[in-house]
């Protein structure tokens, strides 16, 4: 199972406190209404006994029904079902940047995590476009091609560790080459319908005119590159993996044995960009999604011939349909309730 809003399955355990909370206090009205009553034997033969008595059931019912609502909030996904892509798309390429220096933890939990969240959230949002994903660090890898299928690429983003690239370090020019590669298509054709958004902390092992000059090759084709800062300008150490047990263990050093500081290179990014006609963020900002998406979605469509490709399965409704079967049992419970509350209190007013 998988989830299109794995960010709000938070509520799959706010929504049941919230409702056990109203459902105690609901429980611990009755109980004060009995004691107004009287004494117990009067409460009794009134026929309200039952205003003493747990809401245990009702707290069960209500709360599995809050939980399904909040699992079907997050958009949970399985199986697969083929869709043909029809109409016009935009070509968008990912470049992200999976180097050591993103395990810094100047954005919490840290900056890898941050751009996992920046893609998932792209992926959703320009779902119907075309996207391509190159990840790099001190080499760039096409991780897929341009396509649709957001699906099999969120299982990329999922995947994205310094792991998986073998060269160290950070080449943002070797990312511009290959984004743009990817970009121009098998025709070598750009246009104003294809942009590359540049993930990274900035940090390049690259000279500056190296990847000021491959930004000008992505500008003479016509590509815009949107460029992302993760991190901060104080910086912070770049923690250690041990390889066998996959644990932080201290801090990277250089030759010389100083703990090694990973910054934000603001201004090299928005070189990048300027160098494109398009827009540098900065992920930590207030808003710097929505301006990053605002620019995205300003790239023109071209028309797509049908592509196909697999797609995940809502399943949301069963969720909100067991939430519903829940309330309807609790209803039915709360009336019949009623009801024999009714009956013996016609019953204590026929004896008396």
């Amino acid at each position: 199972m998988s989830f299109a809003r794995p960010d709000l399955l938070w509520l799959a355990l706010l929504l049941p406190a919230l409702a056990a909370a109203a459902v105690l206090g609901y429980g611990r009205r009755r109980r004060r209404v009995a004691r107004l009553l009287g004494a117990p034997e009067l409460v009794r033969r009134l026929g309200a006994s039952d205003l003493e008595k747990p809401v245990v059931g009702r707290l069960v019912l209500i709360g599995l029904a809050a939980a399904a609502l909040g699992v079907a909030a997050a958009g949970p996904r399985w199986g697969w079902m083929a869709v043909e892509q029809h109409g016009r798309a935009r070509n968008i390429v990912l470049a992200l940047d999976v180097s050591k220096s993103m395990l810094a933890r100047d954005l919490a939990p840290n900056r890898l995590e941050r751009e996992r969240l920046l893609a998932r959230r792209l992926l959703r949002e320009l779902r119907g476009d075309r996207l391509g994903l190159v990840a790099f660090a001190g080499r760039a890898y096409v991780l897929s091609p341009l396509t649709v299928d957001h699906g099999a690429l969120e299982l990329y983003v999922d995947a994205l560790d310094p792991e998986i690239v073998s060269y160290g370090g950070s080449s943002l020019a070797a990312a511009l080459r290959q984004a743009t590669d990817l970009a121009l298509g098998e025709d070598g054709t750009g246009g104003r319908d294809r942009a590359i958004v540049l993930v990274t902390d900035g940090e390049a092992h690259d000279e500056e005119a190296a990847v000021l000059a491959e930004a000008a090759r992505a500008a003479r084709a016509g590509i815009v590159v949107h460029t992302v800062g993760i991190g901060t300008q104080r910086g912070e150490p770049i923690p250690e993996r041990d390889p066998r047990t996959g644990r932080d263990g201290g801090y990277k050093r250089d030759a010389s044995g100083e703990v090694v500081i990973s910054r934000l290179n603001e201004p090299l990014l928005t070189r990048v960009a300027e160098a494109t006609g398009g827009r540098y963020v900065r992920l930590d900002q207030a808003g710097a999604t929505d301006r990053l998406l605002g620019a995205l979605r300003a790239v023109e469509r071209t028309r797509v011939q049908g592509e196909r490709y697999l797609e995940p399965r809502a399943r949301h409704a069963w969720f909100v349909a067991l939430a519903i079967v829940l309330l309807v049992v609790d209803a039915i419970a709360a009336r019949s309730a009623a009801v024999e509350r009714d009956l013996r209190t016609s019953d204590a007013g026929g004896q008396a």
